[in-house]
């Protein structure tokens, strides 16, 4: 979130979906953190995705048969993390732009076509494959492409790459392109060869449906045994594809697009996990209009019978999957039992009692048993301790949060926390010094230096520690609670 203006300040080098980040800001300033338009927004532009849906289909097939490919979209249990989860608003504006993107184009308004996809990639960058599929789409239709249009869409999706690439290589820390922590870039692409099986079946069948899938790596092509097996299927049918798309079968064309736009989700943008549902989203358009072709065929009455069946089906499905989505306790119990041993789905269902410290303290230490070396378990388990008002046993957890999490300034503030509630009133000014030299920024840091230096009597150090460098954002209560302090010491002598 930005400054309480219009929202520009979101807009800067290191944002690389600005415009997604844009309309939550605008969501805040209208209702603050009032989940209720966050989420009224998302199913606007879910509805909005399947209109456009209906209206590309419908160039494509007949009405009928366009009204259930958009039916299909807008009501499969597999869109609930995208439509549900509020921070995937960027992948329902990103696939609303990219949706705008190919209906231009179909309609020739080149230009404009082109426009929205430069504004896709700012809401997400894994539109950054359209182009590829619109590409697809010409040479099997036998249209000649429009250089200007593809050089303007290529220099944007590049511009993107080497924006990301450059943010990827500035960090130091993981993720980096195409794995997770403690993956490599091969274990993780050869582990994608099962994992897009898993995104298949679960559009056929959408079981299973969870935020944190517990994925095994894949650490060479027979490790697990279903490795080699997963790849040599997968180019099999997508050789098939081709062959089929080289005939301009539509069906076989549209089917190809759905592993074009899953690369960028599923192997060069950086990633936190293995999969996710929300990844599937924007490919989906292209498989539902592929199955568009498909039913297209079929006689009229067993179209309805089908329909009649797979329609009610879905909505049930989707309201079961919604209602473990109806609050934090439901959601996170729902994963741990789906996923019991991912420590962040403990982690998640532990954050889900806030005003219960014992609750948490439990369901922390279930995370550490499953996944001992996550910085985020040890730091959350030490705050829950700090909260239980034990700070000695929180010490030691706050202090191995830091030496994974490569010198953290909230894990320096934690632990001058729990120094100070020790009553060892140096080490806590060390630590809380620590992480102002990690982050200058920080709120935290500095005002429990200001804290420190307050109850010593040395208004001369307040009033130095509470000079906020040029160039730090801070909140307007944030600045103003400092000033105050400054106040409250005194003037300097």
């Amino acid at each position: 979130i930005a400054g309480p203006g219009f929202g520009l300040d979101l807009f800067h080098p290191d944002q690389t979906r600005p415009l997604t980040f844009l309309t939550l800001h605008w969501n805040y300033l209208l209702t603050g953190r009032d989940p209720a338009l966050y989420h009224f927004v998302n199913i606007l532009l879910h509805i909005g995705n399947s209109i456009l849906i209906l209206k590309l289909a419908r160039r494509y097939v007949s009405p009928f048969t366009a009204v259930c490919v958009a039916a299909i979209f807008a009501l499969h249990p597999l869109q609930t993390e995208s439509v549900t989860y509020v921070y995937a608003r960027s992948t329902l504006l990103s696939t609303h732009l990219a949706l705008w993107t190919l209906w231009l184009y179909t309609r020739e308004k080149y230009a404009a076509s082109a426009a929205l996809f430069a504004l896709s990639l700012l809401a997400k960058e894994e539109t950054i494959a359209l182009p590829a599929l619109l590409l697809l789409l010409d040479l099997c239709n036998k249209r000649r492409p429009k250089p200007g249009y593809y050089a303007a869409m290529f220099t944007a999706g590049t511009l993107v790459a080497a924006h990301l690439f450059y943010l990827i290589h500035l960090s130091p820390t993981d993720p980096g392109v195409g794995r997770v922590r403690g993956v490599t870039a091969y274990d993780y692409l050869l582990t994608q060869g099962r994992v897009l099986w898993i995104y298949l079946r679960m559009m056929i069948a959408p079981f299973g449906l969870t935020l944190d899938h517990d994925i095994q790596v894949s650490t060479s092509l027979f490790t697990p045994v279903t490795t080699y097996p997963a790849i040599l299927a997968l180019v099999v049918l997508i050789s098939v594809l081709i062959w089929q798309a080289t005939k301009r079968e539509p069906a076989a064309v549209w089917a190809l697009g759905f592993f074009l736009l899953i690369i960028p989700g599923s192997s060069i943008i950086p990633q936190a996990d293995m999969m996710y549902e929300h990844r599937t989203y924007l490919p989906l358009v292209c498989l539902v209009i592929a199955a568009g072709f498909l039913l297209d065929r079929m006689p009229r009455a067993k179209q309805l019978t089908g329909l009649a069946i797979l329609i009610p089906m879905m909505l049930v499905a989707t309201i079961a999957r919604n209602a473990d989505w109806h609050d934090e306790k439901s959601f996170w119990t729902d994963a741990a039992q789906k996923t019991p041993n991912k420590g962040r789905v403990w982690e998640g269902l532990a954050s889900a009692y806030p005003n219960d410290p014992a609750k948490a303290i439990e369901y922390l230490r279930k995370g550490l048993t499953v996944d001992p070396a996550s910085d985020q378990l040890h730091r959350n388990l030490g705050v829950a301790l700090l909260s239980a008002d034990r700070p000695a046993e929180a010490l030691p957890e706050l202090q191995r949060a830091a030496e994974l999490s490569a010198n953290n300034a909230d894990d320096w503030n934690n632990i001058g926390g729990a120094y100070f509630r020790l009553k060892n009133i140096d080490a806590a000014m060390g630590s809380f010094e620590r992480a102002l030299e990690a982050d200058p920024c920080s709120y935290n840091a500095r005002r429990n230096v200001m804290m420190v230096h307050s109850t010593r009597h040395e208004p001369q150090a307040v009033w130095q520690s509470g000079a906020v460098p040029a160039g730090c954002r801070m909140l307007p209560e944030q600045a103003g609670d400092l000033e105050t302090l400054r106040q409250r010491a005194g003037w300097p002598n």
